[in-house]
């Protein structure tokens, strides 16, 4: 009996068994070791098919063991899915460094780079400041260069635009370029004008520059520095010349005060000129400006050692002015009076007041008979142009000179038609010129 009771028992065991083998029978999860993982499918699998699997079974497995078995088998395969997910994405992004990838591949990993990481604009370099003064140019002719009222040499003259002078170019016409300096606009040769020079270069070579005030007062200071001696104050709008350009501090030049000094950079504004061009009316007023200065300062009254005169040759020599220059103001008759003195001082001629004046040939009122008349009529000068002209020969005498060494004069009407206003040293005083 025992004997059937273990046979049977044997033949119920390999039932169960090859039943649950054919079923997919699992043992329960607490029955297995826990060293195992719950899910052994095999990696070649993807992760349609193990999704698949995984629902196939975890219905079978929640008939016999319910939400406890479903709970831990889902952790185990979302965890399953979710590694392999990472490998994949690990996969595609090592991927993008890879130069020799197929379409499909660069696809994907493009559509990985845009998840990872946003997009970003191109780099583009800073644009470039335009140059303030790409259409100047400037004159390198050896003295000046003719600014005509046509592209062609024989045109009319307009204006000089003199060496190192600036000129805004307005248009090109063949070898000519049209341009606009100060109130002058005309025609060029290209060739004697330099374009294209960098600002810096331009400013620092050819510019001046100047620091116009903008606070309403202003200290300038002996060194580059605020604790530094205060040497006076400029205020608004005044405008100075620039000696030196550092960071904060600007070295200028108060001209008329005969100072020397800095100032803060933030106060002031940099103005930055160039010479400019001159028309031929400005130039002609310029000739004629420069010519008044030029006799006013070679006119001025100096001073040299006193003659000794007696009061015969005080008389001869203010009868000789009064015939010579009688109509003139006090410095034509001084003038004339230094004349016959710079004559006495010269080896050329005598050196007497008496013999100079009577020298043949020289002056004509002592051979016409007017000084003469003149010496009869000394004692009795008493008009205000007789006293005036004893004045200028005492004057004259006692070492005022107003036209330096000069030794000639002549009527300016004669002496024009002459040619003697042409000479280096001549200089008009009223009616006459000296030279």
């Amino acid at each position: 009996m025992k004997n059937k009771i273990t046979l049977f028992s044997i033949v119920v065991f390999l039932s169960v068994f090859w039943i649950s083998i054919f079923v997919g029978f699992d043992a329960p999860s607490d029955m297995q070791d826990n060293n195992q993982p719950i899910e052994t499918i095999s990696d070649n699998i993807d992760n349609a098919d193990k999704q698949a699997l995984y629902t196939e079974r975890l219905n079978a497995l929640s008939v016999r063991y319910g939400n406890v078995v479903s709970n831990s088998e889902r952790l185990y395969l979302s965890n399953k899915v979710d590694d392999s997910e990472d490998v994949d994405q690990t996969v595609q992004i090592d991927d993008e460094t890879d130069d020799s990838t197929d379409d499909e591949s660069l696809s994907s990993k493009e559509q990985v780079t845009s998840e990872a990481e946003p997009e970003t604009e191109p780099e583009t370099e800073p644009e470039t400041e335009p140059s303030k003064y790409s259409d100047i140019g400037i004159s390198v002719a050896e003295t000046y260069l003719n600014i005509r009222a046509k592209a062609t040499t024989e045109s009319d003259i307009k204006g000089k635009l003199y060496r190192d002078s600036a000129a805004r170019i307005l248009d090109s016409v063949g070898d000519w370029y049209y341009i606009e300096s100060g109130s002058v606009k005309g025609y060029v040769k290209a060739e004697y004008l330099k374009t294209g020079i960098p600002d810096d270069e331009l400013i620092e070579k050819y510019g001046r520059i100047k620091v116009s005030v903008n606070t309403d007062g202003l200290n300038v200071r002996e060194e580059p520095d605020i604790e530094s001696r205060k040497l006076t104050v400029i205020y608004r709008n005044e405008v100075y010349p620039v000696i030196e350009l550092n960071d904060e501090w600007i070295k200028i030049d108060i001209t008329d005060d005969k100072i020397i000094g800095y100032v803060n950079k933030e106060y002031v504004e940099l103005i930055v000129s160039f010479k400019k061009a001159i028309s031929k009316e400005e130039e002609e007023e310029l000739k004629r400006l420069q010519e008044e200065e030029r006799i006013r300062k070679e006119t001025e009254i100096k001073y040299r050692e006193e003659v000794d005169y007696t009061e015969e040759e005080l008389k001869l020599l203010a009868c000789l002015v009064y015939a010579e220059a009688g109509n003139q103001s006090y410095e034509g008759k001084l003038a004339v009076a230094n004349v016959v003195l710079n004559r006495v001082m010269s080896k050329k001629y005598p050196n007497t007041i008496k013999d100079v004046i009577y020298q043949p040939g020289q002056f004509t009122v002592a051979k016409s008979g007017s000084l003469a008349k003149q010496l009869e009529k000394y004692e009795s000068y008493s008009t205000e142009s007789q006293l005036l002209t004893i004045k200028a020969a005492k004057a004259a005498l006692s070492g005022a000179n107003n036209i330096g060494n000069r030794l000639y004069f002549h009527a300016y009407k004669s002496a024009v038609s002459k040619g003697y206003d042409k000479k280096k040293n001549a200089v008009k005083i009223e009616d006459h010129i000296f030279w």
